[in-house]
């Protein structure tokens, strides 16, 4: 076995030493070699630093530029952002270092070259704000392309999302962290070949939701002044397009409510008493790392919910604010980014939600009216008052007031398809195509894959749960570890080329496209989705309405267009 590691770590070291490298403003850095789905040679740099060390002063802190470096930096190592174990992702725990703000880079050649002019594709990966890492979204299908693909990391859960609504904590740091890279893409990847003018954000799940975000936010539109437009001759804005894959801004659990109060019970828990903002949050820079993620678990209420207890919030002003109006109301106002938007949910997205009750159906039966709350994403948006009535009002209108069973568990899944996606897609689709001067790209993916999710969902639940499309987008850790076989049938394959087709030819210039079928923009008096049901089933389709969003409206949920009503009957 030492032998072996050894080998290992020759190889490594080799690859580093011999394989390809770039000369940036900052420092030299050397990658290694690695192969396509298909067998093509490119380059790889993993583990490249964009800001300093979010740690001890700076933790809770905006991230600050990384500084550069006088020996070659051998990028050939994969970080994870320090996380709580998450059940409902199905990855997280020990692994991660608080000390994480690294990307990687990945070009489809053995060396990189100035002369080129590749569009880039950066990925925004999953995972609920609180778990995940970059290798959920690797690089090996998007390899055989002639893109340049960048991930990140980004501070998670309380690190990346605590907030005190006030000037000690704005929040948002994992925003603002995703921003830093953004602005480091923009300063360096012409040395990789690639072009800063053609930058394509991409996202699944809550990566979806946060794509999204940076089109409310000033900073991604270029007004953001940074240690890093020194380095840009020519500057438009950090992207110009962008894919949400099931996750927009308006998702119930995409914006953090009574951010503070948490805030405040994190630090009592810690023994970090004291009712001025400052004061705590200096206390909670001094506790240990794995102390303070370990609280993550007194923010999960039953079976895992809410899904995303620390999220984005609205912050104050400031200079380094990343948005301080709801989306909701800018989509409104008509303030939204100018750049064109892909946007798509799974069919069956309720699957993701249901999944993790098919065992304790007696107890949600019988604890319907107090786990609602938790399941349906309203604790701090509905008056504890209205609570149970709201409960029997959700249970009456998707059930008919019959007893949770298996026999009507399509009705659990539906549920959660609606108030956790499908209702905050189809908002923010018709919301933006009124209000925007790009165009608007809505889709479903129903196509279902010969790769087995059986042994994560359970066999009573079929059909096209979150995240299936990303089998075919991605090689993913998380895929190869939990999925009882990763092998791709033929169908498969074909239908990875079309997702892979519709992903880079909306990135080279904002039309998506595969095999003479073109995806259509949604317009308010046309609204066609792509629906990808197979290999030979892929059409634009009417569909005027979706969801039954007026019922969801009718429970006046203080979200949204209500968001700023005062909360004091909470």
């Amino acid at each position: 076995m030492l032998h072996l590691i050894f080998a290992v770590l020759y190889i490594r070291g080799f690859a580093a030493e011999d394989g390809p490298h770039v000369d940036t403003s900052l420092g030299r850095i050397s990658g290694f070699y690695r192969s396509s789905y298909e067998g093509r040679i490119f380059s790889a740099f993993e583990g490249i630093p964009y800001a300093k060390p979010p740690v001890g002063d700076l933790r809770f802190e905006a991230p600050q530029p990384v500084s550069p470096w006088n020996d070659v930096l051998n990028a050939s190592t994969q970080y994870r952002c320090k996380q709580a174990k998450n059940p409902i992702m199905l990855f997280g725990g020990k692994l991660g270092t608080e000390d994480c703000l690294y990307l990687n880079v990945y070009v489809p050649k053995r060396q990189p070259s100035e002369s080129d002019s590749y569009d880039v594709i950066v990925n925004i990966h999953g995972g609920a704000f609180m778990a995940g890492d970059p290798t959920l979204a690797g690089p090996q299908f998007l390899m055989d392309r002639d893109v340049i693909y960048v991930n990140m990391n980004y501070r998670l859960g309380i690190l990346g999302f605590l907030s005190t609504e006030d000037h000690a904590v704005p929040g948002n740091n994992g925003l603002k962290d995703q921003q830093l890279a953004l602005k480091w893409v923009q300063a360096h990847i012409k040395q990789f070949g690639g072009n800063s003018n053609s930058v394509t954000l991409m996202g699944l799940s809550a990566g979806g939701v946060l794509v999204h975000f940076h089109y409310f936010s000033a900073g991604s539109k270029g007004y953001f002044q940074s240690f890093y437009d020194m380095y840009l001759d020519t500057f438009s804005g950090l992207f110009h397009r962008g894919i949400s894959q099931s996750g927009t801004a308006l998702m119930s659990w995409a914006i953090q409510e009574n951010a503070l109060q948490k805030a405040r019970k994190l630090a009592v828990s810690l023994n970090c008493k004291d009712a001025d903002t400052k004061t705590f949050i200096n206390c909670l820079k001094t506790i240990p790392i794995d102390r303070l993620i370990k609280q993550t678990k007194d923010f999960y209420h039953v079976a895992h919910f809410p899904i995303a207890p620390f999220a984005p919030v609205l912050e104050v002003e400031s200079v380094s604010s990343f948005i301080t109006k709801h989306p909701y109301k800018q989509l409104e106002d008509g303030e939204v980014n100018n750049a064109p938007w892909l946007a798509w949910i799974a069919k069956d997205e309720g699957i993701s939600g249901a999944m993790f009750l098919t065992k304790i159906l007696d107890e949600v039966e019988n604890h319907w009216n107090e786990w609602s709350e938790h399941f349906f994403d309203y604790s701090h948006v509905c008056p504890e008052v209205s609570k149970k009535e709201v409960a029997q009002k959700i249970k009456t209108f998707y059930f008919k007031d019959e007893k949770l069973s298996k026999s009507n568990i399509h009705s659990l899944i539906e549920v959660f398809g609606d108030r956790l996606f499908k209702v905050g897609f189809e908002t923010a689709v018709q919301k933006q195509v009124k209000v925007a001067e790009a165009r608007v790209y809505a889709g479903i993916y129903g196509y279902k894959a010969s790769v087995s999710f059986k042994n994560i969902i359970g066999n009573e639940l079929e059909g096209v749960p979150h995240a299936s499309e990303s089998i075919l987008l991605h090689d993913s850790k998380f895929t190869t570890e939990l999925l009882s076989d990763v092998r791709l049938s033929e169908s498969d394959i074909s239908m990875k080329n079309i997702l892979v087709d519709f992903v880079t030819s909306f990135a080279k210039d904002g039309k998506p496209q595969s095999n003479g079928v073109e995806w259509k923009p949604i317009t308010v008096n046309d609204p066609k989705y792509m629906l990808i049901n197979g290999v030979n089933n892929v059409t634009m389709t009417e569909i005027p309405k979706l969801t039954p969003i007026e019922f969801w409206e009718s429970l006046n949920f203080m979200e949204n267009s209500r968001a700023e009503r005062l909360r004091d009957e909470l």
